[in-house]
C-alpha cells in the first residue's frame, strides 16, 4: 500500500496555481509585481532609505517627489535564456515594483538624491529637520461674550 504525506499548504498552493491560470487565461498575463525590501534610517539631519534590488539598473529606477510623497518604481527584467534552455527551478522575482514613502512638506528635489551601488538603492533626503511646534496662545473669553461673538451680535 502507498502512503502519500502532503504537506499542508500543498492544496494551497494547488489553488492558487489554478486561480493564477485562470486570471492568465482571461485576462492574458499578468505582470508579476514584487516589494523590494526596505530599511529607513536617520543619518544626522538626513533620512536614508536603503532597498534591496540586485539586478536593476538605475535607468530602471525612477523616484519622484510628489508633493509630500516620495514615490520610487522600477522594474527587474527577466533573465534571458537560450533557445532549447529552460528553468529547472525559479525563484528571483522580477517585474515591477513600487514603494511610496511620506516627507516633511517644504521637501524639495533637490534635497532628493538616489544612486544604485553593489544591488542597493539608496535614497536619501537630505537636512530633513522638523520645525518645532510654536505655542500659540488661545483667547479665553466669559460664555455670555462667546455666545454674542457666535451669533454676530455687539454691544
Amino acid at each position: 500500500m502507498l502512503v502519500r504525506y502532503r504537506q499542508p499548504w500543498f492544496l494551497s498552493s494547488r489553488v492558487n496555481n489554478e486561480f493564477d491560470r485562470l486570471i492568465a487565461e482571461t485576462f492574458g498575463r499578468v505582470e508579476p509585481v514584487f516589494t523590494p525590501p526596505a530599511d529607513v534610517s536617520t543619518q544626522g539631519n538626513d533620512v536614508v532609505i536603503a532597498l534591496d534590488v540586485p539586478g536593476v539598473a538605475p535607468e530602471d529606477v525612477d523616484v519622484t517627489l510628489e508633493g509630500r510623497f516620495l514615490k520610487i518604481t522600477g522594474t527587474r527584467a527577466s533573465a534571458q535564456v537560450a533557445e532549447g534552455d529552460r528553468y529547472l527551478a525559479r525563484g528571483r522575482f522580477e517585474g515591477s515594483f513600487a514603494r511610496t514613502y511620506r516627507v516633511p512638506e517644504g521637501t524639495t528635489p533637490e534635497q532628493v538624491s538616489a544612486t544604485v551601488d553593489n544591488g542597493q538603492l539608496i535614497v536619501r533626503v537630505a537636512d530633513v529637520t522638523k520645525p518645532e511646534p510654536q505655542p500659540q496662545k488661545i483667547a479665553v473669553t466669559r460664555a455670555a461674550e462667546s455666545q454674542a461673538l457666535e451669533s454676530g451680535e455687539t454691544e
